[in-house]
């Protein structure tokens, strides 16, 4: 039987080769392991256990904004000379590679912990210590904005700064990146910040002070908040009285603290009911108050995140799946945090790395986003998937073109699945891309539609490849570790 219709559905590969552009003997290899994959999928076939999914058109859950896609950073990443900066192209192209759109978010526990000092030395230092940040740093993360064509989202210090300090880092912020700036923060996870003892009316009687005097000097200032950890009555507290002046409303999340022994790949890759819960909960807040919620912080696990786990594949099919969890609840879109983090050293979770000269490059889980980005924009449809032990999840979308994506993530560690999806009327074929990597564990030779990202950025996909269509019914296998990305073609 098929269960009740979703938007996105839970249940409870091996590498895809390199995709080699280039003549002659480029081409005779990548025939020879395309030949390869086939003969482990044909062998993998025989044991997997078959799992119905079904696409309902005519039912639109919610709608993926345009520029869902983003990512977090510490303002010590700002910091950072030349980090943020129009000649940083291979960031740029990572960038890119996620949309014309996307939200670049700095604050974090940083922001609270950070000055500006319009002709200072910059300097990247921990939360023990001051974050510096000048002008020329602004600067540079505005042309950045610009050129990748993404707005910023900026945190400002309420933890330990002045009010006075504040109007003037605003100011700074605003001249600096002009119409690349979405909003400011006052304060990040704002719960947690001694000075306001745990009290709501302190806090909001404080971001008040502060939203009035960078006002004065700045009358249209956006903002966004409250930034919290995810305490569900400070969020409704917080809407109920900025409703009408606000651009989104914000939180976090993390699945669990790096330092925790529970912090496993296995507990990464379970659904989480605490994550649900909150989601519905802003959703509902959301849709009382004529609202959008962001999710402008988030990764795998707090701290840094934890090695072996953060920095793998299964990273990748975690990310994936997330984005979609979120997508079905109407959230407007995430920033993944990324790079250096507030104890001075870069995230294992984080989607782009850099070495100590600069160069950018993508780790597991930026696949996950790339994947995400291929699949989903548009109408987020309803669909059901058949009752099954494996852990596996579903999603559909229908883009601007009509064309109709289904992805589905295998996160299951052994178990593979022979996926069979009626075709919905009108369409009559099918293509897929595939997300893989050697095992769950793997750092590297990850690929999406048979390529890894280059060096310098870019990627380019190999060819989809053409899977069965039988009756009516695409039959798709998936295996253990793995997902797929179809695109539904019409007649």
């Amino acid at each position: 039987m098929v269960g009740t219709p979703r938007c996105g559905v839970r249940s409870a590969q091996r590498a895809n080769p390199t995709f080699l552009a280039g003549p002659g003997i480029s081409v005779l290899l990548l025939c020879a392991s395309m030949l390869g994959l086939g003969a482990r999928l044909a062998a993998q076939d025989q044991r997997a256990e078959v799992v119905k999914i079904q696409i309902d058109p005519n039912k639109v859950s919610s709608r993926i904004a345009a520029d869902f896609m983003g990512f977090g950073y510490e303002t010590s990443a700002a910091a950072q000379s030349n980090f943020f900066s129009p000649k940083n192209v291979t960031m740029a192209q990572l960038f890119r590679n996620l949309g014309s759109r996307g939200l670049i978010r700095i604050g974090g526990i940083i922001s609270d912990h950070a000055t500006y000092v319009p002709d200072g030395t910059p300097v990247a230092r921990t939360q023990k210590d001051v974050t510096i940040f000048n002008q020329k740093n602004l600067a540079d993360l505005g042309g950045f904005a610009l050129g990748v064509g993404w707005k910023v989202m900026w945190g400002l210090n309420l933890g330990t700064g002045s009010k006075e300090e504040a109007v003037r880092e605003a100011v700074a912020v605003n001249t600096a990146l002009g119409g690349a700036l979405q909003s400011f923060q006052i304060g990040n996870e704002v719960e947690a910040l001694r000075r306001f003892n745990k009290s709501y009316e302190a806090y909001h009687a404080s971001f008040l002070d502060y939203k009035a005097a960078i006002r004065a000097v700045l009358p249209e200032a956006p903002f966004s908040g409250p930034d919290s950890i995810g305490n569900l009555s400070w969020i409704t507290n917080f809407a109920a009285t900025e409703a009408g002046d606000i651009k989104l409303l914000t939180i976090h999340y993390y699945r669990g603290g790096a330092g925790d022994p529970k912090s496993t790949m296995e507990s990464l890759l379970r659904s989480d009911d605490r994550l649900e819960s909150r989601l519905k909960g802003m959703r509902e807040v959301c849709r009382a108050r004529h609202l959008a919620f962001r999710i402008n912080e988030v990764n795998s696990f707090s701290g840094g995140g934890k090695a072996g786990v953060s920095d793998t594949f299964g990273s990748a099919l975690w990310c994936l799946d997330y984005l979609f969890v979120l997508a079905s609840y109407e959230c407007e879109g995430v920033n993944m945090e990324t790079d250096i983090n507030q104890l001075g050293f870069i995230s294992h979770y984080s989607p782009i790395t850099h070495d100590e000269a600069g160069h950018c490059s993508a780790r597991p889980e930026y696949y996950g986003m790339l994947a995400f980005a291929l699949a989903g924009k548009g109408d987020l449809l309803k669909v059901a998937l058949e009752k099954t032990d494996i852990n596996l999840t579903a999603y559909a979308t229908r883009d601007g073109d009509g064309v109709l994506w289904m992805t589905v993530v295998n996160k299951d560690f052994a178990r593979d699945a022979a996926t069979e999806t009626r075709l919905p009327e009108g369409y009559a074929s099918a293509a897929a891309f595939r997300l893989s990597a050697p095992s769950m564990e793997s750092k590297d030779h990850v690929t999406l539609a048979g390529a890894e990202v280059s060096a310098d950025g870019t990627w380019t996909p190999g060819p989809p490849e053409k899977v069965t269509v039988a009756d009516g019914t695409v039959h798709v296998l998936v295996p253990h570790a793995s997902a797929a990305v179809l695109q539904l073609r019409r007649n």
